[in-house]
C-alpha cells in the first residue's frame, strides 16, 4: 500500500535512512551519526515537493522524497529544516569531536556541493531520498513508487529526472528502470558510507 507521507512517518523513514547508509556503523562519534542522520533525513523532506511512503502491515518499508522543478516548494516546508547556521553550532559544540575534524566535515559537505554543481546545478527535477528495506527488495516496490513520481513530474511536463546515488550502491537498479548515466563526481561525504565507491548521477528522460 502506498499513501502519502505524514510527519509522524519521520522516525521510520530515519530509521531506514539508516539502515541503508550507516550512519551509526560510519560516522563517528555518535553526535555527528545523528546530525548526519538528521542533515540528510529532514534535509531531503525540506526540500521535496513530493513524498510517498510504502506500507506492510501498517509498517513504513520504503519511501520516496522528490522534487518537481515544475511546482514551488510549500514555505512551511523550508521551516522543518533548521539553518544552516543552527546545524553549523550544532557540529561545532560537538565535545566529542577534535575542531580539525569538525573542520574536516564541513569542508568535506563543501567539496560534495562544489563537484555536483560542476556536473549539474541544483533546481532540476529529483529524487531526493529513496529507501526500501532490504527485506523488500524484489518486490516491485521501488519500482511501483518511482513509477508514481514519474507520472506525477509528467503531468508537469518536466523533461527528466536526476537522481544522485553510488556506482557501488544503488546504481544497478537506477539503471534496470531507465536512468542513463550523466557522470561521476569525487565527493568526500560518499566515502564516509562507501569506501572507494564512486558518487554519480543519473537522469531519466521522460
Amino acid at each position: 500500500m502506498h499513501r502519502e507521507y505524514r510527519d509522524s512517518d519521520y522516525s521510520d523513514c530515519e530509521t531506514l535512512v539508516d539502515n541503508a547508509w550507516g550512519f551509526e556503523r560510519n560516522f563517528h562519534p555518535r553526535e555527528l551519526a545523528v546530525l548526519g542522520k538528521y542533515l540528510y533525513t529532514m534535509g531531503s523532506v525540506a526540500s521535496s515537493n513530493y513524498r510517498m511512503v510504502a506500507e506492510h502491515n501498517n509498517e513504513v518499508v520504503g519511501f520516496i522524497f522528490g522534487y518537481n522543478e515544475r511546482i514551488p516548494l510549500p514555505k512551511h516546508q523550508l521551516q522543518k529544516f533548521s539553518s544552516k547556521l543552527a546545524i553549523f553550532k550544532r557540529l561545532l559544540f560537538m565535545k566529542a569531536m577534535k575542531f580539525r575534524e569538525k573542520l574536516d566535515f564541513l569542508d568535506s559537505m563543501g567539496i560534495h556541493e562544489k563537484n555536483r554543481a560542476a556536473l549539474l546545478e541544483r533546481g532540476k527535477s529529483e529524487i531526493v531520498l529513496f529507501v526500501v528495506h532490504p527485506a523488500f527488495h524484489g518486490r516491485g516496490i521501488g519500482k511501483k513508487l518511482f513509477e508514481e513520481f514519474r507520472s506525477f513530474c509528467e503531468k508537469s511536463k518536466v523533461e527528466s529526472i536526476i537522481v544522485e546515488t553510488n556506482k557501488l550502491g544503488a546504481a544497478s537498479f537506477y539503471e534496470r528502470i531507465g536512468f542513463k548515466l550523466k557522470g561521476d563526481f569525487d565527493s568526500p561525504l560518499h566515502n564516509y558510507v562507501t569506501k572507494n565507491g564512486q558518487a554519480c548521477l543519473y537522469e531519466y528522460f521522460l
